[in-house]
This record gives C-alpha cells, structure tokens and sequence, in this order.
C-alpha cells in the first residue's frame, strides 16, 4: 500500500511512502516523488523513488515553496492507483485555476 504524505499546490510536487504506515524511521520503507516538472535526471509526470533524506526534505522550511494542497489520508493499493489520482487532482486544480482567471478551456469551434 502507497500513501501521500506530502502534497505540494495543485498537486505539482507529491511524496508517496510504503508501506502505507511508513514513518521517517521505518527501516525498509521506500519514498517516491511525483513532479510536474524534470529535477535532474528525474522525468516529470511519474513518479520517482527518492531517499528517505530527500523525501523529508519537503517538509523542513525550504519544502513550503512547493505550497500545500489537501490530500486523501487512504493508501492506495498500487504507486499506479496514486499516479492516476494525482494527475487527475492536477489537472482539476489547474483547470479551476484557469477557470479563475477567466480563461474557458472548454471553447468550442
């Protein structure tokens, strides 16, 4: 099980552990890191796995940059369940961004 434990505005930047009750401590615990854009050798739009230091990292002083965004408390069965909800939030979030500027990207021809 993969649960999301930190999350960035508009679901820009997410951290996802396993196991699903995984702590900073937890021995054999594995983090991964969704970003809508490369960080280094990183590609965007999928999810990473990260060491334990970097995945912490998002939660000291320099991670607030990222903003925050609610998120669902409930694991989810596979890494690919998690990125299929996090795209999805994204997409909605930026939509409704878009939306408040008045910018319709649902124009028809």
């Amino acid at each position: 099980m993969y649960r999301i434990i930190r999350c960035g505005s508009c679901y820009s930047l997410v951290i996802v552990a396993t196991p699903a009750n995984a702590g900073p401590k937890t021995p054999d615990a594995k983090f991964y890191r969704f970003a809508t854009w490369d960080i280094y050798e990183h590609k965007a739009g999928v999810f990473n796995e990260v060491t334990r230091d970097t995945a912490i990292s998002y939660f000291s002083g320099m991670g607030d940059g990222c903003g925050f965004e609610e998120f669902p408390k409930e694991p989810f069965a596979s890494l690919e369940n998690a990125l299929q909800f996090v795209k999805a939030k994204h997409t909605e979030l930026v939509r409704k961004q878009l939306v408040d500027l008045g910018i319709n990207l649902d124009v028809e021809d």
